[in-house]
């Protein structure tokens, strides 16, 4: 089948600007936009004159980000001091010291004492889970930790109103008597519960964390 075969009568030929010689599917020049044969459609071949002009482009306009940083400014600002006054509103409204009844009345009440003591669930995570199931009930609990010649222990406090300061030993609900240079367990109840009496036992300080 011959090219001229496909050209249907009445079908508008196209000139190349370069030769004149008329041509059925021209070809157009990136830079001047004109129609040329496919002999001289690159610039080079029909002496373009826009090949070596600059080409320009629009660049776009920059947007204007002022505002939209501006209000995310605000919106950090205005969610950071919700944050600190809900955090604020919570500890000093919601929280406080109770009274030495209702110190016992939560002490006889919680259930941190039903748990094991195992290698995982040491006397650290006794007090903690005292502390946490304390302020849930909206008590300001302290997190106690002692510390002696050869050991450290963790227990809890109440600032109750009415009668002071008093240390809790959560895995027994039982008050102690917290005093540096005196031994930690009650020797009245309890030997030194450590390798039958030969760790000493004596606090040497101890540490309130509200």
């Amino acid at each position: 089948m011959r090219v001229i075969d496909l050209v249907r009568p009445g079908d508008k030929m196209s000139s190349c600007e370069q030769c004149g010689r008329e041509v059925l599917f021209p070809f157009g020049c990136c830079y001047c936009r004109k129609a040329f044969c496919s002999e001289h459609v690159l610039p080079e071949n029909h002496q373009c004159p826009k090949l070596y002009q600059p080409r320009t482009r629009e660049i776009p306009k920059p947007r204007n980000l002022v505002f939209p940083i501006l209000a995310f400014c605000i919106f950090l600002i205005l969610s950071s001091a919700f944050i600190a006054y809900t955090s604020y509103y919570y500890v000093s409204t919601e929280l406080r010291d109770p009274t030495y009844q209702e110190a016992l009345q939560f002490i006889e009440s919680d259930q941190t004492d039903k748990n094991l003591y195992k290698e995982e669930y040491i006397c650290s995570n006794f007090a903690t889970d005292f502390k946490n199931n304390a302020l849930k009930a909206g008590y300001r609990c302290g997190y106690v930790l002692v510390f002696g010649p050869d050991w450290n222990h963790a227990l809890n406090c109440f600032n109750t109103t009415d009668h002071g300061l008093i240390f809790v030993e959560p895995q027994e609900d039982e008050m102690v008597i917290l005093a540096i240079g005196q031994p930690y367990w009650d020797r009245t109840k309890y030997a030194s519960p450590y390798d039958r009496g030969t760790c000493n036992d004596t606090v040497t300080s101890f540490l309130i964390d509200w």
